[in-house]
C-alpha cells in the first residue's frame, strides 16, 4: 500500500510537472505573436561589430568599431471587443557609440559610427501605436501610426528631428511556426534647434521578419532582425539586409515567467561604406499581469 501510494504521488507530480510545462509552451507560443495580448517589460541588448575602410565625407574610416544599444519596451496592450487588441510599444534606448567620425542616423536602432572617442548617452524615443486583430492560431494583422522624437543628446546618435509614419503587422501562427513581419515607415516632420537645415529630412524604413519554430520543453528556434531602407541614400547604399539565427526559451523565475532569447545576425546586403556588420542580440521578457486580461 504504500509504494501505491508512493507510485500514486510521483504520478501526480509528473502530471502537475506536465500541465506547468505545457502551461510554458502556450505561454511560448503566444509570446512569438507581437500582438498578443500578454503584458511584458522587454530588455534587449544588441552588440554590433562594423569594420570599414571607405571614405566618410572628408575622413577615411579604416578598421573595427562597435556599437552597443539597450532597449527598454514596457508591452502593455489594452483587449478591446470582437478579439481585437489597442497596443503602444514605446522602445527606450541607451546607447554607447563613437562620436569622432560617423553617419548621422534616421533611426535609433540603427546607427553606423567609427572613431577612437565614445559616448554613452540615452538614444531617440520610438513610439509605434495602433489597434488590431489577435488569434493565437490563425492569421493575425494591425495597424497604425509610428513615431520617433528627438530626446537623444548623442553627438552621434541623435536624429534631431520628429518623425511621424505609418505602421502595419501581419503573421500566421499555427502549433510549430509563427511568421511574420512588422513594419514601420518615417518621414521627418520638423527638426528641433540642433537640426541641419543642409540635411534631408529623413526617410526610411525599418522592417523586422520574424521566423520561430516552436519545440517541446518551451524551447524555440528563432530569427527576427531588422531589414533597413534608407530612401535619402545612393542607389546602391539604400538597404541594408540581415539574416538571423537564434534560440527561445520560456523559464519561471519564482513565480514570474520569463522568456529568453539570442540570436546571432548577419548583414548579406550591405552599403558600401561597411565591409561586414554582424551583430549578438541577448533579450529577457519578464511577463506580468494583466489587468484587463488573461494571462
Amino acid at each position: 500500500m504504500k509504494h501505491l501510494l508512493t507510485a500514486g504521488l510521483l504520478l501526480l507530480g509528473l502530471a502537475q510537472s506536465a500541465q506547468a510545462e505545457k502551461s510554458m509552451e502556450q505561454l511560448a507560443q503566444e509570446m512569438s505573436n507581437p500582438l498578443a495580448q500578454i503584458w511584458n517589460l522587454s530588455f534587449q541588448n544588441n552588440y554590433t561589430k562594423i569594420k570599414a575602410s571607405e571614405s566618410i565625407g572628408a575622413v577615411t574610416a579604416h578598421g573595427e568599431d562597435y556599437i552597443n544599444t539597450t532597449l527598454f519596451q514596457p508591452v502593455l496592450p489594452i483587449p478591446l471587443d470582437n478579439g481585437m487588441t489597442a497596443f503602444a510599444r514605446p522602445v527606450i534606448t541607451y546607447i554607447n557609440a563613437p562620436t569622432t567620425v560617423a553617419l548621422k542616423p534616421n533611426n535609433p536602432t540603427d546607427i553606423t559610427a567609427f572613431g577612437e572617442d565614445r559616448e554613452a548617452k540615452f538614444g531617440d524615443l520610438i513610439l509605434p501605436m495602433g489597434v488590431g486583430v489577435v488569434k493565437v492560431k490563425g492569421w493575425s494583422y494591425g495597424g497604425g501610426l509610428t513615431f520617433i522624437f528627438p530626446t537623444s543628446q548623442h553627438e552621434v546618435a541623435a536624429s534631431h528631428e520628429y518623425q511621424v509614419g505609418p505602421t502595419a503587422l501581419a503573421l500566421y501562427a499555427n502549433d510549430s511556426w509563427t511568421v511574420g513581419t512588422h513594419i514601420q515607415h518615417w518621414w521627418g516632420v520638423a527638426g528641433d534647434s540642433k537640426f541641419d537645415d543642409t540635411q534631408k529630412s529623413a526617410n526610411h524604413t525599418d522592417m523586422q521578419y520574424f521566423i520561430i519554430y516552436n519545440l517541446p520543453h518551451a524551447w524555440q528556434l528563432r530569427a527576427s532582425p531588422h531589414i533597413t531602407v534608407n530612401w535619402n541614400a545612393p542607389t546602391d547604399n539604400k538597404l541594408s539586409l540581415p539574416l538571423a539565427f537564434g534560440v527561445g526559451k520560456m523559464i519561471k523565475i519564482g513565480p514570474m515567467p520569463v522568456q529568453l532569447m539570442a540570436e546571432y545576425q548577419q548583414d548579406v546586403i550591405i552599403p558600401e561604406y561597411v565591409e561586414s556588420e554582424k551583430t549578438l542580440m541577448v533579450q529577457a521578457n519578464f511577463i506580468i499581469k494583466n489587468p484587463f486580461g488573461e494571462l
